[in-house]
């Protein structure tokens, strides 16, 4: 029994430490940038790192990465419980023109900002919904022709949801949003 309950434990703190990782607050970046630092070689060449999180959810999930060994491309994720293990990545061809960059070249600590900007521009745009929660759902880092990285993210938010029987069908939308090398936001759709 004793050692049921210890492995219990166990398994729920394992399945909980990356739920905390809120991707749109400053709290759960630094927690984040803690994770990228202690699991990451800052020198590894990634292709793409993305931070994710369950649709309509913005805590942090797994964080993936494609890279490159011997012209082949692979992608694994890092979870609760380390990374698993890489497959073939689907894509190759687009991948083939792209640049890789360094995991260190990554800057999450822009991320709180740039989603509040985001916000601020469906605003502008007379997008936003004053009633409605919008979740930062992922960001994808990636590198133009030039090797400089730049970043895209979605923002979701329900619309709607219907429910018949045990099945609850949730209808949400989303934004994309692009934050080039310079920093400057732009809306995409």
């Amino acid at each position: 029994m004793k050692k049921a309950l210890i492995v219990l434990v166990f398994v729920s703190v394992s399945l909980f430490s990356c739920k905390d990782k809120e991707l749109s607050t400053e709290e759960g970046i630094l927690k984040i940038e803690k994770t990228l630092q202690e699991n990451f070689d800052k020198d590894f060449e990634v292709y793409q790192l993305s931070l994710n999180a369950s649709t309509l959810e913005s805590n942090l999930d797994n964080i993936s990465r494609v890279y490159k060994v011997k012209d082949i491309f692979f992608n694994d994720k890092f979870e609760y419980n380390g990374f698993t293990d890489p497959i073939k990545s689907p894509g190759v061809n687009l991948l083939k023109r792209k640049n890789p960059f360094k995991v260190g070249q990554v800057d999450v600590s822009i991320i709180p900002a740039k989603y509040d900007e985001a916000l601020g521009l469906l605003k502008e745009k007379g997008l936003f919904k004053e009633d409605v929660d919008y979740l930062l759902n992922n960001w994808v880092f990636e590198a133009d022709k030039n090797g400089d990285v730049f970043s895209e993210f979605d923002v979701q938010y329900e619309t709607g949801s219907s429910s018949s029987g045990k099945v609850i069908t949730i209808i949400y939308e989303e934004y994309r949003f692009r934050v080039n090398k310079d920093n400057t936001l732009i809306f995409i759709k």
